[in-house]
């Protein structure tokens, strides 16, 4: 790839100029949303020159931010049980021509594609190839199910389209975590984790917000789960090891937020006699998620793919000082590693008796859950906040402006650990 005239004359400190393209971002409330405007925020605060280009109509809430909103035409597809937001962009050709421009008017020296499946990849590709930038796509989603025959299907999709027309285009590939660079190596080979670096991601909105709440860890009688109701995420595990539990703690009750996918939790809870104890109430908002959480014994996350994560909700909890009952690897972050019984609550697995005993414990404990609300909360206060994130992102996507300049060589200086 040929360098742009700009990208050679970029000081080693130079503030950057740099696009982030997402095609989930809010006021749609997803992990990768948040992750989007959050990380377009700390770079913003960090000196650089940012502008997002994202899908739909323009928010109110755009010109607040420190960074100029664009947003792209794109139709929507609705697929019920499946994805609530998804959106079709790559059929409109002024789109292709609106990135390109963003881009040049910007005399943008780096881009950077948040997840690769959503189509919005493909004008990313295009307007980085003609305005001779690198592309760095950060990805934070596995496609997967729990359907066998269906996960062969994303498998293949996974492999055939993002394989072919978009990863070969990214001059590096972010990985949020160890799951998501097992992902990559098992679906797309040394030829994409060669490629990639670890660079972690942080909680959603002001973290003085989350730090203004003390949890006392008393009693309050209720768990939380946080997160879209889907194959990959059923809380299935979490109504069977409740109901185990619901006659020795007759005031607990649990409490579900996220649109519902995937009804096999709420039909369990009906058939075991605890749906009048277990509530399902939707999708709601973030302030909303937050009071919840402020009035919560334990936060149950879980996700019962081949692939697992810890999640904006996960971390938010964490930082609130809501401890945290989470099926994730210790060495899930890379170097920052988590402690069982410290940071959070280890399940190892989703058996429902080994939930029931670990919910029993929560439950009965104050001290356990008084240590592992100053834990969870020192470990993302030490290794998820956006501003090192920002700075580690700064690290990869300086490196790559100085790689497309004739002359220079690639300095990174982020984790580069690929997968084996």
């Amino acid at each position: 790839m040929t360098a742009a005239p700009h990208a050679a004359s970029a000081a080693v400190d130079a503030p950057l100029s740099l696009v982030i393209v997402s095609g989930m971002y809010p006021p749609i409330q997803t992990g990768t949303a948040f992750y989007a405007r959050n990380l377009a925020r700390a770079l913003a605060q960090a000196g650089h020159r940012v502008r997002v280009v994202a899908l739909g109509e323009v928010q109110d809430s755009d010109a607040a931010e420190p960074f100029r909103t664009d947003r792209l035409a794109a139709w929507p597809v609705p697929l019920p049980g499946f994805f609530k937001h998804f959106r079709i962009a790559s059929l409109l050709p002024s789109n292709y021509r609106r990135l390109h421009a963003v881009l040049h008017e910007d005399r943008v020296q780096a881009v950077l594609l948040v997840n690769h499946y959503l189509d919005i990849a493909f004008p990313a590709v295009y307007a980085t190839r003609r305005a001779r930038v690198p592309l760095v796509c950060s990805v934070g989603t596995q496609l997967q199910s729990s359907n066998p025959r269906r996960n062969r299907i994303l498998g293949l999709l996974d492999r055939l389209i993002c394989g072919t027309l978009v990863f070969p285009f990214c001059a590096r590939v972010i990985a949020w975590d160890n799951e998501i660079l097992r992902y990559l190596a098992e679906r797309q080979g040394r030829r994409v984790t060669r490629k990639t670096v670890i660079v972690n991601y942080g909680v959603n909105g002001d973290i003085e917000r989350f730090l203004s709440h003390v949890h006392d860890a008393s009693l309050r009688g209720q768990i939380l789960g946080v997160g879209a109701v889907s194959e990959q995420r059923s809380f299935v595990p979490l109504v069977r090891a409740f109901a185990a539990i619901a006659d020795a703690f007759p005031q607990a009750r649990v409490k579900i937020i996220g649109h519902v996918y995937h009804d096999a939790a709420p039909r369990l809870a009906r058939e075991l006699g605890v749906a009048d104890r277990v509530e399902f109430t939707g999708e709601q908002s973030h302030a909303q998620v937050m009071q919840q959480m402020q009035c919560s014994d334990v936060l149950y996350s879980s996700l019962t793919g081949e692939y697992v994560g810890l999640g904006t909700a996960t971390i938010e909890s964490m930082l609130m000082g809501l401890p945290v009952l989470a099926n994730v690897p210790l060495d899930l972050l890379g170097r920052a590693r988590l402690e069982d019984g410290v940071h959070l609550m280890r399940c190892a697995d989703n058996d429902p008796q080994a939930l029931a005993g670990q919910l029993t414990r929560l439950l009965s404990d104050q001290a356990l859950r008084e240590r592992l609300s100053a834990g969870g909360r020192s470990f993302v206060l030490t290794h998820m906040n956006w501003s090192k994130v920002a700075s580690d992102m700064v690290d990869v996507l300086r490196d790559q402006v100085r790689a497309a300049a004739p002359g220079h060589a690639s300095l990174a200086t982020v984790d580069r650990r690929a997968a084996p």
